[in-house]
């Protein structure tokens, strides 16, 4: 029981913790940590399963009517939204038309320059995106390099530490062993076992040799431990087979994926060049606005940025729609749990 509410304590945090991300109001004065803490006080106090079911079901109504109240809340969010980047839109159409009709030859050189400083901007943040990602690569190449070469020690000196245990198995056969060395070759193969995380393994050798020196037997005993310790070698070079390909391809996807992005930056870097040759010839044509066409260009610029902001609200709407909902839904999946946890001990205790 202690595993099984230290799972779901780990649950309910990660739950918590994505709330954090986008903090809201919602949730009110509820708390499935509080709950599952009473519940588990009721179960120790073999507190009936009914009244345990209550308590979770009060818990279960509170977030059904939240939820509730949180979906009229965001269809109100949604038609709103709608509302307005329907109206941004058409201002920003209504300003485009007029441009248009104002002066058909600034509109649309003002329109390329701008689209075509945009695109360069975009380049731009691509190229260092791309940068970025090619020393992201390498500096995960490096890292993984010395993790490698760490996991060489560490299998290295597992296998050395297995080896000397089979030099005091031999020795343990002849009677010329001391409890010293068996307790430190005990010693040596714990850590290597630890060290290569390959405990369950490393388990029934580490058992024989402690329990050699109570054996009737001693050359039987140590004959094997022997055939223990060379199995567990085995089983150890395998892994660092394993290990050793596990790393070959890694490179191998490294210097393929660093290889993708250096393409992509020579592309980028030659598209930004005839950009930016363009821009200039755009800003050469474009030498004179008018009143109406500058007019139009801010209005459309306006409800452009009022249309980009009016968006990205809307979108925080449906993150926030979307996280709070899936918080919701784990506390039920934990209230869930904690009811098969009650009714499993409520049956134990019959």
């Amino acid at each position: 029981m202690k595993v099984t509410i230290t799972l779901l304590v780990v649950l309910a945090l990660a739950n918590a913790g994505m709330v954090q991300k986008f903090p809201i109001t919602y949730g009110g004065k509820r708390s499935i940590m509080n709950i599952m803490v009473e519940v588990e006080n009721k179960i120790k106090a073999h507190s009936p399963l009914d009244t345990i079911r209550g308590v979770l079901d009060n818990f279960k109504s509170a977030v059904a009517q939240e939820q509730g109240t949180h979906d009229e809340v965001y269809g109100a969010q949604q038609a709103e939204c709608q509302s307005e980047i329907a109206y941004r839109r058409a201002e920003v159409e209504d300003a485009t038309t007029t441009l248009r009709i104002a002066n058909g030859i600034l509109k649309t050189s003002t329109v390329l320059l701008k689209k075509t400083q945009a695109t360069i901007g975009e380049t731009e943040n691509i190229l260092n995106t791309v940068s970025l990602h090619i020393g992201l690569i390498n500096d995960a190449r490096k890292e993984d390099t010395q993790s490698y070469n760490r996991g060489a020690v560490t299998f290295n000196d597992a296998i050395n530490a297995i080896d000397d245990s089979l030099d005091l198995a031999a020795a343990l056969a002849k009677g010329k062993a001391s409890l010293i060395q068996v307790a430190e070759m005990t010693t040596k193969l714990m850590k290597a076992s630890v060290a290569t995380k390959m405990n369950k393994a490393f388990m029934t050798p580490l058992a024989a040799l402690a329990q050699i020196t109570q054996e009737d037997d001693a050359a039987g005993a140590a004959e094997r431990l022997a055939q223990l310790l060379q199995t567990l070698r085995t089983v150890v070079e395998e892994a660092w087979s394993s290990y050793t390909a596990e790393n070959t391809n890694a490179l191998a996807l490294f210097t393929q994926q660093k290889d993708l992005y250096l393409a992509s930056q020579s592309r980028l870097d030659a598209s930004k060049g005839r950009l930016t040759t363009k821009a200039e010839n755009l800003q050469g044509v474009i030498s004179v606005q008018t009143a109406v066409a500058q007019a139009a260009t801010n209005k459309k610029q306006r409800n452009q940025t009022l249309w980009d902001d009016a968006a990205d609200l809307c979108h925080s709407f449906d993150v926030e729609y979307e996280a709070v909902t899936a918080g919701r839904r784990q506390e039920l999946v934990l209230v869930q749990e904690l009811e098969r946890l009650a009714e499993r001990r409520a049956a134990e205790q019959q």
